[in-house]
């Protein structure tokens, strides 16, 4: 069965996860500390409250966006999964006529909001961009060229371009 697997380049960075990301270090922290230092606080507390948080990251931390295209059945889906659980639902793929990689830039700039760093500065977008009948049907995101160029002959090779 012959795939394509697409990673959204950005799940890692915003959002949920992130915040997923610092429970579940404050889960281990707040676990750690009561083991090695003798704390008067009551055990079953700092497991909930340790436990809970790194319970929480590890669920919010898990969450990924994907697509998925199956080349044999002539199918995608577009889901998400949390911890080990996929959610989508498989759609018809549409024939596809023509794939390519548009460049796309623009100036990005960050509001400080305490989180995320507040750099800004030019930003490049490689998109391969699938189209059907002249129109826009998907557009892949990649931060890196070579990367954009090998998935999109990956692409082209799956549905017969």
């Amino acid at each position: 069965m012959q795939q394509f697997i697409y990673r959204n380049q950005n799940d890692g960075t915003k959002g949920p996860r992130l915040l997923g990301q610092i429970l579940l270090g404050a889960g281990i922290l707040v676990i750690l500390v009561a083991l090695l230092f003798d704390m008067e606080t009551d055990p079953l507390k700092i497991a909930i409250v340790g436990g809970g948080a790194f319970l929480i990251g590890l669920i919010m931390s898990s969450m990924k966006s994907r697509i998925l295209i199956d080349f044999d059945r002539k199918k995608y889906k577009e889901y998400q999964t949390i911890l080990w659980y996929k959610m989508g639902d498989w759609m018809n793929l549409p024939s596809v006529n023509q794939a390519e990689i548009v460049q796309h830039s623009f100036r990005r700039t960050f509001v400080p909001n305490g989180i995320t760093p507040t750099m800004s500065g030019q930003v490049t977008i490689h998109k391969v961009v699938l189209l059907t009948d002249g129109r826009k049907f998907l557009a892949l995101d990649y931060n890196n060229e070579k990367h954009a160029a090998l998935a999109l002959e990956e692409l082209k090779e799956g549905l017969g371009i």
